[in-house]
């Protein structure tokens, strides 16, 4: 393997000249603007829904009380999607080092989690969806709170497998191509990604126990 050495071409040459900005810095500090404006769009949708699900339980007296339980593999998920988060800190701490050996390992664990988070909630669906035949002639309010299971978390892991892009291509690079100070910024994006992805998970899972 190689190791994780900067072979960025040098300010002037020809191959810099192919994008749009003189210096590597520049690069990383658009794309911290570029992603901070996503996960504020992102923090805004995530944020109107929870509160509209938190509308409709408040105002409803009539509420359910024998809703399904949600499934074990829900909290799998949440431990495996924490893991990602910590392991992709660690890789960027690695990378401050200078570890090339820290950032490839901490790169394949948080693929390795965040695959077995994505597949822990198609378990999970699929562990709702047979429950379904009993909820069919439920009342609307049954309907409302097994659909709100589905659509927080239909929503989040949608975001999740658009995470899955960037973090196999940090990862790609860390264990097979060369390194650049270019991708030091695709890996800090890439992490701060994950992370705003916890947390969100952790208001929608809180939000799933407490209201439906």
């Amino acid at each position: 393997m190689e190791p994780l050495a900067s072979t960025e071409p040098s300010e002037g040459s020809g191959e810099g000249a192919r994008g749009v900005y003189a210096r590597d810095e520049d690069r990383v500090k658009a794309g911290s603007m570029g992603l901070l404006l996503l996960l504020i769009t992102l923090g805004m949708l995530f944020g109107a829904l929870v509160l509209v699900i938190l509308a409709v339980r408040i105002g409803d007296e009539a509420w359910p009380s024998d809703l399904p339980h949600l499934p074990w593999q829900v909290w799998v998920s949440t431990v495996a999607l924490v893991g990602t988060s910590i392991v992709l800190a660690e890789a960027v701490a690695a990378q401050r080092r200078g570890s090339d050996t820290g950032v490839r390992l901490g790169l394949v664990m948080a693929g390795a989690l965040a695959a077995i988070f994505t597949g822990m909630q198609a378990w999970a669906w699929y562990d709702w969806h047979a429950q379904m035949p009993s909820w069919e002639s439920a009342t609307q309010q049954h309907r409302i709170g097994v659909m709100g299971f589905w659509v927080l978390t239909s929503l989040h892991v949608a975001h999740v497998l658009g995470g899955l892009v960037p973090l196999a291509m940090v990862g790609w690079y860390a264990v097979f191509r060369s390194w650049s100070a270019s991708r030091d910024g695709l890996l800090r994006h890439t992490a701060t990604y994950w992370h705003f992805l916890d947390a969100v998970w952790v208001v929608l899972l809180l939000t799933m126990v407490f209201a439906l």
